[in-house]
């Protein structure tokens, strides 16, 4: 089976070891991404409970054993008390991934810097892609979305309707806490892992410290509302900066004789002038969700075409579930297409048909639930949001093994 996986971040790369954990001769992956290069870009990844069982499962492993992959992310990252997950990089995550995946060359091809010009269905029900700019051409039995929120496959090759927007933006960096010799940046290496600070009611400021088991360094992730800013200010992406929103906050704000506002206005500053890329300080986008409640959409998949990670259920980022959902899809995915007879058009169609009726009111489940949890945090800060009810974090953390629907709404 040849098998086309658009996108290369985490989605896509774990689908593609997950469809070639078991040894199979007869499945061939290429991977195709329209950037050119893979930046240590990002900020944090939560690997929660069901994220952790889906990536052993995706590395082969069966038991209460941990995959080599698994033992490595847990030893790079730092335990999360409240939910026995662990926080990371996201970058790191990305490179556990990528490392494997290199160790499969002559099952799994990436091509680098190259957008989709036109996907055409055969008479045998299978596709031809071609490229823009490129002579690049590839046949596929089944092809995978994973190219994230804002999916070219979702959008142009299957036609859904794009994700509803958050009204919330989104910038993501980090710093090199040692840089220089500034006592305020290396005062940050003493924060607990993370540190939430407000401007306002509409904007705020993450730092997530991952010092000392990534020697200095933080990441930070600013986000603001568009609806709760300033009347005089506009959200350009592409141009608006952090830095011009906190300005434009401490400009109207009646808090002149506020030390502490100061104080984290002065380190924002700091942060974000010594933010590892530059161009992270204009890199930006509005946060959108995929609504899975249209009942005459459901998933989008069609022929032998499929979705999964944020191309299928982008969701707010309140408790650090997208990405363990996205190793959910990979692992989840490949037994399905393990039942096909891959010589039947039929077959593979069925099966990830199959696979999206399972997936959908599990995903459309956490979905609703951290657009509450992310619109409650703005309100009373992340603190003060309710915790899950015993039974439904239960339900969450057992993953792609849990009853499709949960056992409380």
């Amino acid at each position: 089976m040849k098998v086309l996986i658009v996108g290369c971040g985490l989605a896509g790369l774990a689908a593609a070891l997950s469809l070639t954990s078991n040894d199979d001769d007869e499945v061939h992956i290429t991977i195709v991404e329209r950037r050119s290069d893979l930046e240590s870009r990002g900020a944090t990844f939560g690997l929660q409970i069901n994220g952790q069982k889906a990536l052993n499962e995706i590395a082969g492993v069966v038991g209460d054993v941990d995959s080599a992959m698994l033992e490595k992310l847990k030893s790079a990252g730092l335990l999360i008390p409240s939910s026995n997950g662990y926080m990371l990089p996201w970058w790191s995550v990305r490179d556990v991934l990528l490392e494997e995946v290199k160790t499969r060359e002559d099952k799994i091809k990436i091509h680098l810097g190259v957008s989709i010009d036109t996907v055409s269905e055969k008479d045998d029900g299978s596709y031809v892609t071609t490229f823009k700019d490129d002579n690049l051409e590839i046949d596929a039995d089944l092809i995978i979305g994973a190219d994230g929120v804002h999916s070219h496959v979702r959008r142009e090759i299957l036609s859904l309707p794009k994700p509803t927007p958050s009204g919330a933006y989104v910038w993501r960096g980090s710093v090199d806490t040692n840089a220089g010799s500034n006592d305020k940046l290396k005062q940050m290496q003493e924060y607990p892992m993370g540190k939430i600070i407000k401007f306002g009611e509409g904007m705020i400021v993450a730092y997530f410290n991952f010092h000392p088991k990534v020697v200095g360094q933080t990441a930070w992730v600013f986000t603001a509302r568009a609806n709760m800013l300033p009347d005089n200010v506009i959200i350009d992406c592409g141009t608006t900066t952090p830095i011009d929103l906190i300005k434009a906050y401490m400009d109207t704000a009646d808090g002149n004789g506020d030390e502490e506002l100061k104080e984290n206005c002065e380190l924002a500053m700091l942060v974000f002038g010594n933010t590892h890329q530059p161009s992270d300080l204009t890199w930006s986008s509005e946060m959108g969700v995929v609504d899975l409640n249209q009942e005459d959409i459901g998933w989008g998949g069609k022929g032998r075409i499929t979705l999964i990670g944020d191309a299928a259920h982008a969701v707010r980022p309140a408790s650090g579930l997208g990405g363990s959902l996205a190793f959910e899809d990979a692992a989840l995915l490949a037994r399905y297409i393990a039942r096909s007879n891959t010589s039947s058009a039929t077959s593979i169609e069925e099966q990830l048909r199959a696979f999206e009726k399972i997936r959908l009111p599990r995903c459309k489940s956490i979905s609703n639930d951290q657009t509450i949890r992310a619109e409650l945090s703005y309100k009373v800060g992340f603190g003060g949001v309710p915790s899950w009810d015993p039974a439904y974090k239960e339900w969450v953390q057992e993953g792609i093994d849990s009853t499709p629907e949960p056992p409380v709404s």
